[in-house]
């Protein structure tokens, strides 16, 4: 029997989709592809972006870019660096079972509506210091593992510092190898803790939660709690 193989996408094919599915008005859709790396940084894109089930070889970058539409990564793997620092989404980031093998960061990112990144699995850390959303966080199940690089040790940390969540934040059963510092962060709706694993600190101080906290089966070494 012949095998077949897979193409890998470049950077021109990928620019060539989105022009296509700007000027048609539709989804620019890559799902089940494989793409060596992709860098979108600051661009305006007028469409979605649909990566459900994409493998990436190298890093994905899309700084202070701009996305009129969803942008969906879902069941997708990066195999590097993955920054999302400054981005503005027009709509939902999607992210259920994404893996990430060398951190994802989001420091500033506005998103219009749900961020999900259920039982998504990282190697690094999740960095989402003052982060805008404007729907629900779902973080549920949600795995990071510390890793080891050539300039040292990674701790599998995740960071909210300061961030604005105008819907709730839900990381029931999150397994988190390092700390999760949620300090100064202000959300609108309820804080889900439950059943979780926290195998550093939960850093929780200055926070504003206006709806319920839920801490039920939490499992912390260290727990630093303070509300306004």
């Amino acid at each position: 029997m012949q095998e077949t193989y897979q193409s890998i996408i470049s950077q021109k094919e990928i620019d060539q989709i989105i022009k296509i599915a700007e000027s048609e008005n539709t989804l620019a859709d890559f799902s089940n592809m494989t793409i060596q790396e992709m860098n979108l940084s600051e661009r305006e894109i007028r469409c979605g972006l649909n990566f459900t089930n994409t493998v990436f070889l190298g890093s994905v970058y899309m700084g202070r870019t701009i996305v009129h539409g969803n942008i969906v990564f879902n069941g997708s793997v990066i195999n590097n660096t993955t920054y999302f620092g400054e981005i503005k989404i027009a709509g939902d980031f999607l992210a259920t079972r994404v893996v990430v093998k060398n951190s994802l960061n989001m420091v500033k990112g506005e998103i219009d509506g749900q961020f999900v990144m259920e039982k998504a699995h990282i190697q690094g850390f999740l960095g989402l210091n003052k982060i805008k959303v404007k729907g629900n966080t779902n973080l549920k199940g949600l795995k990071i593992i510390g890793m080891v690089t050539s300039s040292g040790i990674i701790n599998g940390d995740v960071y909210l510092q300061n961030a604005e969540i105008q819907g709730s934040l839900d990381m029931e059963s999150c397994n988190i190898t390092g700390l999760a510092d949620l300090n100064k962060i202000n959300i609108w709706g309820f804080l889900n803790l439950a059943d979780g694993e926290i195998k550093e600190a939960l850093i929780l101080k200055e926070s504003y939660i206006k709806g319920e906290t839920l801490f039920e089966g939490l499992k912390c070494k260290e727990k630093f709690v303070s509300f306004f």
